[in-house]
């Protein structure tokens, strides 16, 4: 790689286009606001109705919306017509509460599937030639999990699937990088979203108990998330690829689940 010069201060996605699925709410909608904050023309896909989402216009960024199902077979062509070279594949869920393997209905495994890494492998299949052909290089960036990590019992499928999109993050790096096409996964934990409410999950005489499930206490905020993403899309990590963020207070580096005594398991203990 030729030197280059020193990174300056400013917005750091001018000039760029970007896809973010599951762009509504939560983490997607902090990705989309940070993106278009630092000059990014951005394009959410949600299939729920997106109301607009307000960010800092003095970067000359923007976000559109196309409402559609990313599980679905065809790519939008609103999709393909944004020309993007930064792709977010934030979409995914465990869709049930956690229930063992044993008693998984197999019609289950084929709804995760799609929804955690099939509709990854399909969006950036049909965006990959594009990007590459622009020859500006690029940024694919895929949500994974601390679980895509370590075991969550009663989530045996899902985090198969997150492990298997770590691994495609992983090899489709190696391809794709003499292309200046970078690859990195974000694997969050103890985010506050619609998914996991930790201010509805966790009892308030139980909040002072932050601090013993990870070593930056919690929960972390979508923006936190969307921080990382940043500087994966960003030229700050134009020699980073095949790599994991782990955005979750540390609880990959000193955690993991814990059987509770009256049966099932907590990553939060109350009696630490």
């Amino acid at each position: 790689m030729p030197p280059r010069a020193g990174f300056t201060p400013g917005a750091m996605l001018t000039g760029e286009r970007a896809v973010v699925t599951g762009g509504a709410a939560g983490i997607g909608a902090a990705i989309a606001r940070v993106f278009a904050a630092h000059g990014a023309e951005v394009l959410v896909a949600d299939i729920e109705p997106t109301d607009p989402l307000a960010f800092d216009t003095d970067a000359g960024g923007s976000i559109a919306t196309v409402e559609c199902d990313v599980r679905g077979a065809e790519i939008p062509p609103m999709i393909l017509d944004h020309r993007p070279n930064i792709l977010v594949n934030n979409v995914g869920h465990y869709l049930c509460p956690p229930s063992a393997f044993a008693d998984n209905e197999p019609e289950l495994w084929g709804e995760l599937h799609e929804i955690n890494i099939g509709h990854v492998l399909r969006l950036t299949h049909a965006l990959l030639p594009g990007i590459t052909e622009r020859g500006r290089g690029g940024s694919i960036i895929n949500l994974t999990t601390v679980e895509a990590h370590r075991a969550i019992p009663g989530h045996t499928v899902y985090s198969a699937y997150k492990a298997a999109l770590m691994q495609f993050t992983r090899s489709l790096a190696a391809e794709v990088g003499p292309a200046g096409i970078r690859v990195n996964a974000l694997a969050p934990d103890l985010i506050e979203s619609e998914q996991v409410p930790y201010a509805n999950l966790v009892p308030a005489a139980d909040l002072p108990l932050w601090p013993t499930w990870s070593p930056l206490g919690g929960p972390g905020q979508p923006e936190d998330v969307a921080g990382a993403a940043l500087f994966l899309a960003s030229d700050l990590s134009r020699f980073v690829t095949g790599s994991t963020i782990h955005v979750d207070g540390g609880t990959h580096g000193v955690g993991g689940w814990v059987p509770r005594a009256s049966g099932g398991w907590t990553n939060r203990p109350r009696n630490p």
